[in-house]
């Protein structure tokens, strides 16, 4: 009976850190993307064809400056944008990157309530604010005199970590007023413990570099920081980012492929026997950024692509869909205690009788089997 409950339990746990790996990627130069069709589609079947759920846009600024993001007329070319990639290309969150608490209250913010239909609203609030660097935020830096300044903060690494945590506050604030569900969250660099522990009070997810041109070495890497935010925020959410610019894994990635150093990172992850690993969430990767990584290899296996098992919409209240349903022999549905509930091979699976939480999709082909976690509503 205990082997039994021992081997449930390490399903569960394997099971997990294979469908918890949301797969991000910053989207660089953004603004000339937008309404380019051709662009848009092809970073969107970029996105499905290499299972990135997340896309997190930079340049918003230049594109509210050329679009008036504040204006649900001028802004319907961003709201169509996020549509069609949540409901056609099985992207499930949309975050918007800025660097102060105006921009996300003035525009983002604005443009979220702009909005009546969910999938044209962003999914997340990222901070990217480099206060730990010097020559950013000194005397002559451009933070210094953009933003400490003008807003009574002493032009110090001290000062701009100040200006960054009351940016988190009112990002807070903002996604506890909205009817749309936020996640909050921010670009981590190289923050002290006490930075932390502070940081990770304010927010809702952390994304942490480690880059390095080895995902072999990405671990110890970055272990000594996700102590840090593990000792000061138990259960913190935590997405490791791999950078595939050519100074870092660009070589690597030309000749192995996103899954292989996600599954080195992980793998190093397991072994920690350290009880810090238990207090934080890894809840997967990021890849900076789009326009670095079109230049190398990075589909998720060596299986064609147009073979990819696609489950949406996640989460869900009644039915789902399932895309390529031709290469599925079986589809087997666990509950959060391992326990097989269903099995079909359906392309539409009603799911409205379940309880609403948190279910596990195995779906076995003659290559592989995939698995797959959904949210019932």
């Amino acid at each position: 009976m205990r082997k039994t409950i021992f081997l449930i339990s390490l399903f569960i746990l394997l099971f997990n850190l294979k469908a918890n790996a949301n797969r991000s990627i910053y989207i660089d130069n953004f603004e000339t993307i937008l309404g380019d069709i051709t662009a848009e589609n092809t970073l969107l079947n970029y996105a499905q064809s290499n299972d990135i759920k997340t896309l997190l846009l930079y340049g918003l600024h230049i594109v509210n400056a050329n679009h008036n993001l504040s204006n649900p007329t001028s802004n319907q070319i961003l709201a169509d944008f996020i549509h069609k990639a949540k409901t056609t290309y099985g992207v499930l969150y949309v975050g918007a990157t800025a660097e102060n608490e105006g921009f996300f209250t003035n525009t983002i913010n604005t443009y979220n309530n702009s909005r009546n239909n969910s999938s044209e609203k962003f999914d997340i609030y990222n901070l990217e604010f480099e206060y730990w660097s010097n020559s950013a935020t000194g005397p002559s830096g451009y933070y210094c005199a953009t933003y400490l300044t003008p807003n009574g903060f002493p032009c110090t690494t001290d000062g701009a970590f100040q200006f960054y945590i009351s940016t988190l506050q009112t990002m807070s604030t903002l996604a506890s007023n909205n009817s749309h569900p936020i996640t909050t969250e921010a670009y981590v660099g190289w923050p002290t413990a006490l930075e932390a522990s502070t940081i990770g009070a304010n927010l809702d997810r952390v994304r942490i570099h480690a880059y390095v041109s080895d995902p072999n070495t990405a671990f110890n890497y970055s272990e000594y920081r996700l102590i840090d935010f593990a000792n000061g925020n138990p259960d913190i959410n935590v997405s490791i980012i791999f950078s595939s610019e050519p100074i870092f894994m660009q070589n690597w990635l030309m000749s192995n492929s996103m899954t292989n150093a996600e599954n080195i990172f992980t793998q190093d992850w397991i072994a920690e026997s350290s009880n810090w690993s238990n207090n934080i969430n890894l809840e997967g990767f990021t890849y900076f950024a789009y326009t670095h990584n079109t230049d190398v290899t990075l589909s998720s296996d060596n299986e064609n692509i147009h073979e990819k098992i696609k489950i949406f919409p996640n989460p869900t209240q009644n039915t789902l869909s399932v895309l390529n349903i031709n290469t599925v022999q079986k589809i087997s549905v666990y509950n959060n205690l391992g326990q097989l509930i269903l099995e079909t091979k359906e392309e539409k699976i009603n799911i409205e009788k379940l309880k609403p939480g948190v279910y596990f999709f195995k779906f076995q082909t003659k290559k592989r089997m995939e698995n797959i976690k959904i949210i019932k509503k």
